[in-house]
């Protein structure tokens, strides 16, 4: 019981409303005890009552003399009263109990007396002894009530003891109320609302057994693996927030390493300041670049970083001690390839205990694979540096052939021609006409060699080639003296070196014979994209094509279509309405070139 008592609160609660129940039953229980025991009482009390007044009335009935049979019958009543259940049922049956004395007493001093003197007419007799038997009667009626008070006092004592314990249950049970629920319910929220607010560490100090105390230690529980969970979320955001912080280094260091090494010679600064960045990024680590040599003889070329790192027996002590075995430095190598081929290593020597972390080696690894990027790039920068000198060598080669070589071939011809006739004695006039010729030849070959200095010289600038054509047409507008509407919308890619020089070169010989033969007022010029091709188109209000005119016996215009079978392009010179020529070059960049994305795809795009 006792252990019930300190482990429930309901228990101890129906316990006390159960006894508080209990003693309201027993004193409405006590009551209509008493109350049905007191009712012989009430009875007796009154049949004594009337015995009293029976005796006097019988005294008087003894004066008036009345007739032997009426007496008779009020005698026999009075002693049927007296003898009746109504006083017999209040005896306690004990012949020593003062009321059965008392009733005794009245029962004998009837029959000894006054019933005696009642049948021999003897008044005075019966009424010398009437006043002592209705004292009698009264000691009796009073004793009588004195037992019905006690009666009454036991019933009030048993209320008023009842009364008493429910008042004290109540009050504690209001105690227990306020001390084992309320105030440990007020604990919980006033912790609940600390515990809400971020206070992690707040705890519920009501220790019991109870419902209350185990809810208590219940949520004591849970708020100590909340704030152990929290504590881990919290170590494990802090190590990923590391992790991306680092993570995010090692991607801006390869950006910016890529980008380097797009922009930058692959040198050894270059390589110095890469090696550099990187071991900044690796604390404990040394890194070294060793190349080897193109012979077996040749000695390798090793550079190493210079950034500060960490030395064996200083810092945070991960080294070991001088001496120590353990503490001695562990070298990684990584292979260095360029184009499938060993190039050279790149050695990371750590000196702390504990081996390089995931993260270390593959960065490391990345920036092994970034070298060895770096001399793809380089050596393919110089292979396509190569094979543009061959192909720029090869243009001058035919433009010197198409060009030059033909005027000063057609020169010797004249020359040689020249020579026969003075040989032969020709008149001057031929020989006029001859030296007139070999002039022209030469001014003609004068001006192709001097177009040819241009054309060797063009560059394209960082401005791309739509600044080039924008500054073409302010160069041939001068130069001719004529007004040019330009329309030149900028590429969203970029073409390559040859067709932007062989695009450039189409867009002056345009120019230039709008120049030397249009005599034109206006230039319309357009460069725009039309689906996967580049159109350029030069119209000019000149004085057009003449109807004899034969495009094969036209230097610039061979030159123009050559470059356009270079490009792979559609070239048409026409006529222009109402005056003035057409020229249009149509052609699909490399860019542009794919063999699984068709030409109506780009031109409407989904």
């Amino acid at each position: 019981m006792r252990g019930w008592l300190g482990r429930s609160i309901l228990f101890r609660a129906g316990l006390a409303v159960s006894v508080i129940a209990l003693l309201a039953l027993s004193s409405a229980f006590s009551g209509a005890a008493i109350a049905w025991f007191s009712a012989g009482d009430a009875a007796a009390i009154n049949t004594a009552g009337s015995l009293r007044m029976a005796t006097y009335r019988l005294s008087w009935r003894l004066d008036q003399h009345l007739p032997p049979r009426e007496m008779a019958a009020l005698r026999d009543d009075f002693e049927a009263r007296l003898e009746g259940t109504a006083l017999r049922s209040v005896l306690d049956g004990q012949a020593d109990a003062p009321l059965d004395r008392a009733y005794a007493g009245l029962v004998r001093r009837w029959h000894e007396q006054l019933a005696p003197a009642l049948i021999g007419n003897d008044t005075a007799t019966y009424q010398d002894n009437a006043d002592d038997f209705v004292a009698q009667l009264d000691d009796f009626v009073l004793q009588l009530q004195r037992r019905s008070e006690r009666k009454q006092q036991w019933q009030q004592t048993i209320q008023g003891c009842a009364l008493v314990a429910t008042v004290i249950i109540l009050l504690l049970g209001l105690h227990q109320l306020h001390a084992g629920v309320l105030a440990p319910l007020h604990e919980l929220l006033r912790v609940t609302r600390r515990f809400r607010n971020g206070d992690h560490r707040a705890r519920i100090r009501y220790a019991s057994s109870d419902e209350l105390g185990q809810v208590a230690q219940g949520f004591n529980a849970m708020a100590e693996a909340i704030e152990t969970s929290h504590r881990t979320l919290e170590q494990r955001v802090a190590a990923e927030t590391e992790h991306l912080a680092r993570a995010n280094a090692a991607l801006q260091l390869l950006y910016r390493s890529g980008r380097g090494i797009a922009a930058e010679p692959a040198d050894a600064g270059f390589f110095q300041t890469l090696l550099d960045s990187f071991q900044l990024h690796l604390p404990g680590f040394g890194l070294s670049l060793r190349l080897h040599g193109n012979g077996k003889d040749d000695i390798p070329i090793v550079i190493h970083g210079r950034a500060p790192r960490a030395s064996p027996g200083s810092g945070d002590g991960s080294a070991g001690a001088p001496g120590d075995a353990s503490a001695a430095p562990a070298l990684l190598v990584y292979a260095i390839s360029s184009q499938k081929r060993e190039v050279g290593e790149l050695l990371a020597c750590f000196t702390e205990r504990q081996p390089p972390r995931r993260w270390e080696r593959e960065l490391i690894q990345a920036l092994a694979d970034l070298i060895g990027t770096a001399f793809s790039l380089e050596r393919r920068r110089l292979q396509e540096h190569q094979l543009i000198l061959f192909e720029e060598r090869a243009i001058i080669a035919r433009e010197l052939h198409d060009s030059l070589a033909q005027a000063l071939a057609y020169i010797k011809l004249q020359v040689a021609r020249l020579q026969s006739m003075i040989r032969r004695g020709d008149d001057e006039t031929a020989l006029q006409t001859v030296s007139d010729e070999i002039r022209e030849g030469l001014n003609d070959a004068y001006r192709q060699l001097r177009e040819l200095l241009v054309t060797f010289r063009l560059k394209i600038h960082e401005g791309g080639l739509a600044q080039a054509l924008a500054e073409a047409v302010d160069e041939f507008g001068r130069r001719g003296g004529f007004a040019v509407t330009a329309q030149i919308r900028p590429l969203a890619f970029a073409l390559s070196g040859a067709e932007e020089i062989h695009l450039l070169q189409i867009f002056r010989e345009a120019l230039s014979n709008c120049v030397a033969h249009a005599r034109a007022a206006h230039v319309w010029v357009t460069f725009e994209q039309v689906g996967a091709e580049l159109v350029l188109q030069i119209e000019d209000d000149g004085v057009g094509l003449s109807d004899d005119f034969d495009q094969r016996h036209h230097h610039g215009l061979t030159i123009m279509r050559e470059r356009a079978a270079t490009l792979g392009a559609r070239l048409a010179i026409a006529a222009r309405q109402p005056s003035g020529t057409r020229v249009r070059l149509a052609f699909g960049p490399r860019f542009l070139r794919t063999a699984d994305r068709p030409t109506a795809d780009l031109r409407n795009p989904p």
